[in-house]
């Protein structure tokens, strides 16, 4: 037999739970018979095996947790759940049974199948293997949670920059929220970045679809990306659209920092991601205005710190101990005024 659709997957999940709750329940001749027909039932078909071991996992983890609100159930220890079980079996009957399998087996199906919480402290990059051959690298300061689901992949960015590397899955896209918006793929390699003031997509191969947040979930993309496309999601504002060398996407992983059109106090926050000793930058709302774009090796600040005066009016200031601040020339600091 071919493989299950997912309904019909859960379909026979709910029947296997479905037998496998009678086996619980009634009377010892009630329970053996259930015993032998499930083991029947199990026995027919390798997706009637997979179901039996599902339907035996989410008994043992359930513990009536379908059922407890509607009864009103104090969380049972262990020594009660076998009797807890047995008396709402008793009480329900067979329709009961019916009842207990279709919610337990709801509540089962929307629990995820792999979880994953990671995050990079200062100058650090991590890379992690998903189980479907997927790949995710994280940029430093940056956070992460992936859940996978029978019927989708989730990732929810908190924080920093992730470079994604999408096994194709036609039946599970894999979608990534953040709180300035959301991404919807397929299969591709891209990264996207979470700043202050919104949200950056950039794609090597493959396309994505980015929506801004607050888009309801049938709502048509803001922007559909192919490779070698980026575009910026400003909290306010309409998106920046650009292009980029795809070998660019996630160049941190070579010990690049790659900027498009950034502002320069956002800039000197992601080069603050890998220094011990941070930079800092003047607030001036003419330094707000500026915006870098370039490539610079992560390994040698000093030579964007040199390059900085030369193609933006600011001058870089040693304060000893290793402490550089940027701050406006003077005579850009006079005419601001």
């Amino acid at each position: 037999m071919g493989k299950a659709t997912d309904a019909a997957q859960q379909r026979l999940f709910e029947q296997a739970l479905l037998l496998v709750v009678r086996r619980h329940g009634g009377s010892p001749a009630e329970a053996a018979a259930a015993a032998r027909e499930l083991a029947d039932w199990e026995s027919r078909d390798a997706a009637h095996a997979d179901a039996c071991r599902a339907a035996l996992d989410a008994w043992q983890r359930t513990d009536a947790a379908a059922l407890r609100d509607a009864f009103a159930l104090p969380p049972s220890a262990d020594a009660r759940q076998r009797r807890t079980r047995r008396r709402l079996t008793a009480l329900l009957g067979f329709g009961g049974l019916a009842l207990l399998a279709g919610g337990v087996g709801r509540w089962y199906w929307q629990q995820p199948s792999f979880t994953l919480v990671a995050r990079t402290g200062q100058g650090q990059i991590d890379s992690r293997e998903l189980p479907d051959g997927s790949r995710i690298d994280l940029a430093a300061r940056s956070e992460i949670a992936v859940a996978y689901h029978r019927q989708r992949r989730l990732a929810h960015l908190a924080a920093g920059e992730v470079r994604f590397d999408v096994a194709p899955d036609a039946r599970r896209p894999f979608e990534i929220d953040t709180r300035h918006g959301r991404v919807h793929v397929l299969g591709t390699a891209f990264s996207v970045r979470v700043q202050d003031d919104g949200l950056r997509v950039a794609v090597a191969r493959g396309r994505v679809a980015v929506w801004r947040a607050g888009q309801p979930p049938d709502a048509a993309p803001d922007s559909e990306l192919a490779a070698g496309d980026a575009v910026f999601v400003p909290v306010d504002g309409e998106a920046r659209r650009s292009r980029i060398a795809p070998d660019e996407v996630g160049a941190w992983r070579q010990g690049w920092l790659v900027f498009d059109g950034m502002p320069l106090d956002l800039a000197v926050d992601r080069w603050n991601d890998y220094l011990a000793t941070p930079l800092t930058i003047a607030h001036r709302p003419a330094l707000a205005r500026l915006r870098l774009t370039g490539s610079f090796p992560i390994g040698n600040p000093l030579a964007f710190l040199e390059t900085l005066p030369r193609t933006h009016p600011v001058e870089v200031v040693a304060q000893g101990g290793g402490r550089f601040t940027v701050r406006p020339r003077p005579a850009a600091e006079h005419n601001e005024k």
